[in-house]
Formats: structure tokens, sequence, C-alpha cells
């Protein structure tokens, strides 16, 4: 395995811009043109219901599986709510513990159908689809932005609109701020003033769109470069004014070793080998972007870096309980203390296991999660050679991502 190495990694579309433009697309009536759209599984999953839905013969109910996408099953709920028919929307066990209740709840105040058929504000439901007026709402907006987005996205399709308020501490902030300049970009504009949301019924109206390559699959990239010996690589697609709130990542790994120059065609990205020691213990917040948790954490272990790692509370609820599952894989290899309260973690400075010695340890469990799996991906540059129980589990953001990874390390 190269240890230094340079070249060019081509990132998927991004999947939030990917998947709001869809639906954006399905509520105005029309046919999304857009440019590199991303080719994740859950992309490729949200395109294909939408499709069926929109095929469906009234008056059988119709099954939507959103198998363990929660941003599929969060973005279909009021797509469903007001769509004429009977509706079972369900996922896979993992998806139907995820909390839904917020946006149940709120899509009930709104007058919609909504029937938890097993576990009260969970998966799987049924939904009676009628046309919903809209009106005046307050949400609880501290465990997914995604139930701001969902409702946002319908919106201007209802007869009152929208105003939303938010209420209790807002998540993955950029998120929202994401929903809201698509939909002014498709015609729709939005009020905010603070917490409070306002959209009026009004059309959207169709344009071509051009999707950004993904932030969050070039965190992983990062990475890579702050555990190798050096090295640069050219990350296409990404731009400086973007949409997407993890682009942080360059600030992120800055103290880590890797630095991010902006060109017209994307970053360069640069690690030094080294990383400056530090006393105290480096502070990073995942609050408006927890996505990049897994490559963060990853690094400042196998570096032996103090870290803080603060708001960490939404990912407990994701595709994993990525805190325990990341922990626990790097438990093999690495001996840290580390205090862990729902919202903070702090990881001591790390060494190596006597573990590493031995040959039948260096495999790890990928808890049906793509972060995990490409977060300890990374760990080749320290470790050699390692093996997943999954690897496959990368198609459901970056199917390429192997493809990628064997391009730049390949012998």
């Amino acid at each position: 395995m190269k240890k230094r190495f340079q070249g060019t990694v081509n990132l998927p579309g991004s999947k939030s811009e990917s998947n709001r433009a869809l639906m954006i697309a399905a509520y105005g009536g029309f046919t999304l043109d857009a440019e590199n759209l991303s080719d994740a599984h859950d992309t490729v999953l949200l395109q294909s219901l939408l499709e069926q839905v929109e095929r469906h013969a009234l008056p059988e109910t119709f099954t939507v599986d959103s198998e363990d996408a929660g941003t599929v099953s969060r973005f279909m709920m009021p797509y469903l709510a007001c769509k004429p028919g009977t509706w079972l929307l369900r996922g896979t066990k993992r998806l139907c513990e995820r909390p839904m209740a917020p946006l149940i709840g709120a899509l009930r105040q709104l007058g919609a159908e909504v029937e938890c058929l097993e576990t009260e504000g969970c998966l799987p439901v049924r939904i009676r689809g009628k046309q919903l007026k809209g009106g005046r709402l307050n949400l609880d907006a501290s465990q997914s932005s995604q139930f701001v987005t969902a409702l946002l996205l319908a919106a201007p399709t209802w007869d009152e609109g929208l105003q939303l308020t938010l209420t209790d501490d807002t998540v993955s902030e950029p998120y929202i701020g994401m929903t809201c300049s698509m939909m002014e970009y498709f015609g729709v504009h939005v009020v905010r003033d603070n917490n409070v949301i306002t959209v009026t019924h009004q059309p959207y109206r169709q344009r071509l769109f051009v999707v950004e390559a993904d932030w969050s699959a070039a965190s992983y990239w990062y990475e890579m470069l702050a555990l190798s010996d050096g090295g640069k690589l050219l990350l296409k697609g990404l731009k400086p004014d973007s949409l997407q709130g993890d682009a942080v990542v360059a600030d992120f790994f800055k103290p880590l070793g890797v630095n991010t120059e902006y060109l017209d065609d994307g970053i360069r990205i640069t690690s030094t080998g080294t990383v400056k020691p530090s006393e105290k213990p480096l502070q990073f917040d995942f609050c408006d972007t927890p996505d990049l948790f897994p490559s963060v954490l990853v690094s400042c272990v196998a570096l032996h870096i103090k870290a803080e790692f603060n708001n960490i509370m939404t990912l407990y609820h994701k595709e994993s309980d990525r805190v325990n599952s990341l922990l626990f894989e790097l438990s093999k290899i690495y001996t840290f203390i580390n205090i862990v309260s729902s919202n903070k973690l702090i990881i001591e400075k790390s060494s190596l296991s006597n573990s590493i010695f031995d040959d039948k340890k260096l495999s790890f469990r990928t808890y049906n999660d793509h972060r995990v799996a490409m977060s300890l991906a990374g760990l080749t540059m320290k470790l050699g050679q390692i093996s997943l129980d999954f690897p496959e589990v990368v198609n459901k953001s970056f199917p390429t991502f192997w493809d990628e990874f064997r391009k730049i390390f390949k012998t």
C-alpha cells in the first residue's frame, strides 16, 4: 500500500442536492433536467419509488419500501400524505427504529392520515393520501433537519402554504439552508425570519440543475491524506461557495495536516505528513455536519491526537449507532480513553494496542453503514491491508468508492 501518492478522484454528485431536486420535480409535476445527478443507491431508490407511485393505479394499497434510507422515507412521507391513495411506507428493521415522531405528528396536525402500524412514531405507517391545505405549524427540529426539509419541499403545493416555526435547537442547519436555496432556484420564494420559515402556495418552475460533487464523500479522501506520509489529490467538481454544509471539512482537517486549494474545476488537497502537537484537545462540533464525524474520529485516533467531539446526539440514530460502532472497531487496534455522554465524546491520546501484531485482528465490521466502511478504509494508511465484512455497503452513497481507491493506491 502506497503511503505517498497523488492523483485525481472523481466524486459522486451530491446525494443531498440530488434527492431534493427529485422531490421538487415530483411536486412540480415535471421531469427533472439535471446534470451530475448522484448514482448513490439512495438517490436511485428515491427516483424509482417516485416513478412507481406516479404509475400506481388506485384504489389498491401500494407498498413503498424505503429499505434502509432515512432520507427517502422522510421525503416520501409528506409526498404520499398529499397523494390520493392508500400507501404502506416501510423499511428495514433498523430504519423502523429510527425517529419519525416529529414528522408524523406534524403531518397529523396538518390533517394528514398517518397510522403507525407497529410502534408509535416509527415506520411502518399506513398513509391515506389527500389534498392538504397547509397552515401554521410548530416543529421540533432537534432530531433531524430532514423533517424540516420534507415539509418545506411539499409546502408550495398546499393551498395555504406553510408557516413553520422551528422549536428547540435545530440540528444540521446548513441542510435547511440548502433546501431553501434550491426551492428559490426552482422559482419558489421562501421567507425566513430567524426560526420561522414561510412558504406560500406557488408553483415550482422547471430549470436545468447542475449537481455539485459531494463534500461528504470528499471527507474520506481528506482522512486518507491526513493518515498518509504525504501526497496530493485533485477532487473534481467541488466549489468554495457550496450549498453543502460539509464543505467545512476543509477547516476540520487543516489542523490534521491537510491543506485545501480551490481551483476552477475542483480542489487540490495536500498533506504535509506531519501534524503539529497541541497540549489542548482539538475541538470539533458536529451539530451542523454529523456526516463528517466518522472520518474525523478515525483520523484523530490513528494520529494519536487529543480531541473533543461535541453535539454528537444525532449520530446514535443513523444507519448504525455510529458513535459506539466506530469506537468498538477502533478499540481492536488502538488503546484510548473516551468519555461518552449523549452529546460529547473525548478522545485522549491513543496508542497502538498489542493486538496490532495479530493479523487475525485486522478485520472490521461495517454495521451495514456506508460511512463506517469508508472511514475505516483510511486505516490502510497506517495498518496496511485490512478487511471489511461488507465493503459493498458504500453503494448507498459512493458506488465507485473502491474503484477510486484502487486507482489511487494501486501498487
